[in-house]
């Protein structure tokens, strides 16, 4: 077989006629190579994104980063289905968060010769937290607390502390954890009572919101402008805030437990 120039020479010999002294004659047939495959792989039309909302509520509350692999069937319409790989760290709720984010994307699908056919891909996420110790726009002017409002903070603390750490699984993403793993934070977290702030700095915030409020102790009944006093409140807290002190011992017993996979890398 000879080849040139894309043909294929297909060389044939004629024996001669019986008894001849002819020169065997020469038949030459030639054969078109077969017509090349075109392939063209999946891009992105449209990029997955993510947003703050998506990022783990605890991981989040705790300043823990993670990162997730997936691998996405594209079906010929371009509409990816994931699911995860690997993810570190585990049981966070990053695996749940990385497929639904990769699979808000839609791609060109694969091609062959001009047909669109189901394909594989694989992505990597990574989740960087924000940054946790932020000071707040609003400076609280109050006057400062007198003695008997800080022992009526911590009066009040002590008794709203755990229904305001617990009162919420969605705030906290406990519902992103396993069963067993979401009740033992949670139990942290009533412990601690660090639902915007722990015990003492939660006293200190009712402490400031009594002296602004002109009271000596909590009132027994909710008072007919408890909206304001639940605004003044969230106003203290957020200017007595500080990671360290709110979540940092929280991480340091999660951690402990459960991997919190390596510290977060510069992006």
């Amino acid at each position: 077989m000879i080849k040139s120039l894309g043909l294929a020479l297909m060389t044939t010999v004629v024996e001669p006629a019986a008894l001849g002294t002819e020169t065997p004659a020469i038949v030459v047939t030639v054969e078109s190579l077969p017509k090349p495959v075109v392939i063209t792989n999946p891009s992105w039309k449209i990029l997955p994104e993510a947003t703050e909302a998506d990022y783990p509520h605890l991981a989040a509350h705790l300043g823990i980063a993670g990162h997730v692999v997936v691998e996405c069937k594209v079906s010929p319409e371009g509409v990816p289905d994931c699911e995860t790989v690997s993810a570190v760290p585990e049981g966070l709720g990053f695996e749940d968060t990385a497929i639904a984010v990769a699979e808000r994307g839609r791609l060109h699908p694969r091609t062959v010769d001009g047909a669109a056919v189901e394909s594989q891909i694989r992505l990597s996420l990574p989740f960087f937290p924000s940054e946790n110790d932020i000071r707040p726009t609003t400076e609280w002017n109050g006057p400062a607390p007198t003695n008997a409002n800080l022992i009526a903070g911590l009066v009040a603390a002590q008794a709203w502390g755990p229904t305001l750490a617990a009162s919420d699984q969605a705030v906290w993403g406990l519902n992103q954890l396993s069963p067993d793993r979401a009740q033992v934070v949670q139990q942290w977290i009533s412990e601690m009572y660090i639902g915007s702030t722990n015990a003492k700095l939660l006293g200190r915030a009712f402490a400031m919101v009594l002296a602004k409020r002109g009271h000596a102790t909590m009132p027994a009944e909710p008072p007919q402008d408890w909206a304001e006093w639940s605004s003044d409140l969230s106003l203290a807290v957020n200017n007595l805030y500080s990671y360290e002190a709110n979540y940092g011992p929280l991480k340091q017993r999660y951690c402990a437990r459960y991997d919190c996979g390596p510290a977060p890398a510069a992006r």
